[in-house]
């Protein structure tokens, strides 16, 4: 039987357009791994170089994208690509970076981006030069040399005029990538001082790109990062720069049969509907957060959508359990409306994959991410971050529901808007439904005893005995090189690396709450993000900083670290009888170790939400895509963990707790 070999090798053009395809669709990790499968075949294409560097750029690792960028300048490369993207990893470490560091990257960001500029233009390739020149002249304003920004400037302003002018000739109607010309000449005209000028070319831009707010924020933030170091007053930027607001909206569901006394009888629900239709006319947001219970949060969803904006669904658990917990027992077609209000969303995120029995935990988890979801987008597009909420202003009830949620908001000087359900139940016909009711005897059960949110607490269920479901952040890590260790080390790696890692552990003022270890693997629980996070960064860099061969080990031993939070069972091991947290979370934390690169830290974008919602400093998190998990566990967005750079007190500034 005739036994087939190997696939042949991709082309390079198909492991080019592998690559590039990944990079359209933001994945930079899945890019850089197709990246690495075509250099095997093709060492030498420069294109794949270009890209593994792109890819290295856009997952967060500056620093060798820079190195490799920097490689390929000194074989000679000097497209306007190249010279580019070696350009913006200067001008993104300087932004990192103080002192004389910054002080580098900043000259050489300069440096390259003119001598880009000067190609350009002797080339007469139009494109290049603005794109170039505009770049050369923000990072002059940087530098502090007014002068030399605005010759710059004045120089790209004419080529963009002359673009213009050619395409006005030509008759050709505007088009999306005129948003970059008017956004040049935007930028060109504040370095020149020409505020009116520079104005509506920027209005003119965020016209060109309606709907397009990444587009805008972007802008934006360079305009207001030149705007800090030009003469004069840039008040007016934020206004003609402008970016509609986002909202995350919470609220009682429609009163269950079982509720003893009134909250959202279904009555109401008219005037509910218009109050919510009315909030949301004034804020005019351009996005939604949120669940989608009956109730308050379909109405918000369906007023949401009338007005034509985003909405983005955050469920605690699948849709298929969802609505039969927080939908199907009310009556007036919710059910419906739940499958409509789901199938229009911009975007639905399921955050645990099962339903806990009675447990809070879950429901409170899912509001956390979805305020950590609309902060950290809010941060992203520099706008405004509002809360509705609608209920009757009563902070009864467990975790999970309207009221907690508000308090956590709250918490974190979240401006709020409420509409009142208890004012709505005065109204003429919910005052004549409750007068043609006979007098309500004292109830058998308070359900302000317990959350209101779910059947299930109506019920009266409860966790599994001898088990609590409670939020934690957990670590896994994994030493690399591990494997290659010889029988002799093994003690070695032992006392030596396991031993340092224990002295962290007691030098850290947020220590894990329970650690497990399997060989080369840690497993590490915290009570909450911030101490799972900040000991993640000082693991890291007790790791990578350390010469482990004067401790008897191999001198490229590394690590892989990475952070997830979520509901956990919480109990007792039956055979060692040591404290266990357990449960679905789990597993993800662990199939995000194995795809983090070493050196880094790595979290899932539930983790980073929680960090966001509940405002954890000291921590940068910067988002690298949507990448397969190990063992077919599925995609999941992940985010770079670093340090926050704080100007004035160095790199890694925002450095982990340590215990006095």
């Amino acid at each position: 039987m005739h036994t087939p070999g190997p696939p042949p090798p991709p082309s390079e053009r198909s492991a080019i357009d592998a690559v590039e395809e990944c990079l359209r669709q933001g994945e930079p990790l899945l890019a850089y791994n197709a990246v690495q499968e075509g250099l095997q075949a093709h060492p030498q294409s420069l294109r794949l170089r270009q890209l593994k560097a792109l890819a290295m750029a856009r997952s967060g690792d500056i620093e060798r994208a820079n190195r490799l960028l920097q490689e390929l300048a000194e074989e000679g490369v000097a497209d306007a690509e190249t010279l580019g993207m070696l350009a913006r990893t200067h001008k993104d470490l300087a932004v990192r970076t103080d002192g004389i560091e910054r002080v580098f990257h900043l000259a050489s960001a300069f440096r390259i981006y003119h001598r880009a500029y000067d190609a350009a233009r002797a080339g007469g390739v139009s494109a290049d030069a603005w794109y170039t020149g505009i770049n050369a002249a923000a990072v002059a304003v940087l530098q502090e040399d007014l002068a030399r920004a605005r010759r710059i400037a004045g120089e790209v302003k004419e080529l963009c005029v002359g673009a213009l002018a050619a395409a006005s000739a030509a008759d050709n109607a505007p088009a999306a990538g005129d948003y970059w010309l008017e956004a040049t000449l935007g930028e060109a005209a504040l370095i020149l001082g020409e505020d009116a000028e520079s104005a509506a070319h920027y209005q003119r831009a965020a016209m060109l790109g309606a709907g397009r707010y990444g587009n805008l924020a972007s802008t934006r933030r360079q305009a207001e990062l030149l705007a800090a170091r030009l003469p004069g007053r840039s008040a007016w930027l934020s206004a003609v720069l402008k970016i509609p607001p986002l909202v995350m909206y919470t609220g009682h569901m429609v009163d269950h049969p079982e509720r003893a006394h009134p909250r959202f009888p279904i009555e109401i629900e008219p005037a509910v509907a218009a109050a919510i239709r009315e909030r949301l006319a004034i804020l005019r947001p351009m996005a939604a957060y949120g669940s989608a219970a009956c109730g308050s949060d379909i109405l918000c969803l369906e007023a949401m959508r009338e007005l034509g904006g985003e909405t983005h669904i955050v469920l605690p658990f699948p849709a298929a359990e969802f609505h039969r917990v927080s939908v199907d027992f009310a009556a007036g077609g919710w059910r419906d409306r739940f499958e409509r209000v789901l199938a229009a969303a911009t975007s639905v995120t399921v955050t645990s994959e099962h339903r806990a029995r009675g447990s809070e935990a879950t429901f409170e988890y899912a509001n956390f991410v979805l305020t950590g979801i609309a902060r950290l987008r809010s941060q992203v597009l520099q706008t405004d971050l509002r809360g509705l909420a609608i209920w009757d202003d009563q902070p009864r009830g467990g975790g999970g529901g309207a009221a907690s949620l508000v308090g956590l908001w709250q918490s974190q000087q979240i401006e709020t808007s409420h509409v009142r359900l208890d004012e709505l139940r005065g109204t003429q016909a919910a005052s004549a439904a409750a007068a043609a009711a006979p007098a309500a005897a004292a109830p058998t059960r308070t359900p302000a005893a317990v959350s209101p949110l779910v059947e299930s607490e109506l019920r009266g269920e409860l966790p599994p005995a001898g088990f609590t479901h409670e939020i934690r952040a957990m670590l896994f890590a994994d030493a690399v090189g591990f494997s290659g260790l010889s029988e002799d080390q093994t003690p070695n790696f032992i006392t030596q690396f396991l031993g340092a890692v224990a002295d962290l552990s007691a030098r850290m003022a947020q220590p894990p709450e329970h650690v497990e270890t399997t060989g080369d693997g840690l497993y590490m629980v915290f009570k909450d993000v911030r101490g799972a996070g900040h000991y993640a960064l000082a693991l890291n860099q007790l790791v990578t900083g350390t010469d482990w061969a004067t401790r008897g080990l191999p001198g490229g031993l590394n690590i892989r670290i990475a952070l997830h939070c979520g509901p956990v069972y919480c109990g007792r091991n039956p055979i060692t009888g040591a404290p266990l947290y357990t449960g679905p979370h789990t597993s993800r934390a662990a199939r995000i170790e194995p795809v983090t690169p070493p050196g880094q830290v790595y979290a899932s974008s539930a983790f980073a939400s929680v960090a966001a919602a509940l405002g954890v400093e000291g921590l940068s998190l910067q988002y690298v895509g949507r990448i397969p998990l190990a063992k077919s566990y599925g995609m999941l967005g992940l985010y770079l963990v670093n340090a926050a750079f704080e100007p004035g007190r160095g790199r890694g500034s925002g450095a982990p707790v340590v215990a006095e």
